[in-house]
């Protein structure tokens, strides 16, 4: 993707949504994307058109803009297209309930797509998977040092550090 003058780098923000609670799904996304805020970095959520029904979050729901199997697949397609990094984050205590399958599709893709992929573990195995850390540039397992790196990457673009 070429960067034009007003474009501002982005963050695709990869993690469990399925199965989980309000909390479990968007309170990291919504740590990370205030700390890039503020190095004007944009994190998107591929949570922003889904909402909660009842405590937790379906695979699908009964929206066919947003809620079907194709619309989930094309948005987040679409999504990890057009940034600039993907961030995925698969701690050990969410895989322990259920693996998240949509993370791994993306992460596959950002990888096919030549997307700088930063996965963020403390599970063993992830971190230990061939082909998961052969798609990742960089694997943490802290996202504080995830942030780091993105801002590093990125912050350059819109007044960050240059030199």
């Amino acid at each position: 993707m070429e960067r034009s003058g007003n474009m501002q780098p982005s963050v695709y923000l990869a993690g469990p949504i399925a199965g989980c609670n309000k909390s479990e799904a968007n309170d990291w996304r919504k740590y990370v994307a205030e700390k890039l805020a503020q190095y004007n970095i944009i994190g998107i959520s591929p949570l922003r058109c889904e909402p909660i029904i009842g405590k937790k979050y379906k695979i699908v729901y009964d929206d066919p803009k947003f809620g079907s199997p194709h619309a989930i697949k094309a948005k987040n397609a679409f999504d990890v297209r057009q940034c600039d990094m993907v961030l995925a984050y698969l701690p050990a205590e969410m895989n322990a309930k259920r693996p998240s399958y949509g993370t791994i599709w993306e992460i596959g893709g950002a990888h096919f797509l030549n997307k700088s992929t930063i996965i963020v573990t403390d599970d063993k195995y992830i971190m230990q998977h061939p082909l998961l850390g052969g798609c990742a540039d960089w694997l943490l397992d802290d996202l504080d040092e995830a942030l780091d790196v993105c801002i590093g990457i990125l912050g350059g673009y819109n007044g960050g550090k240059n030199v």
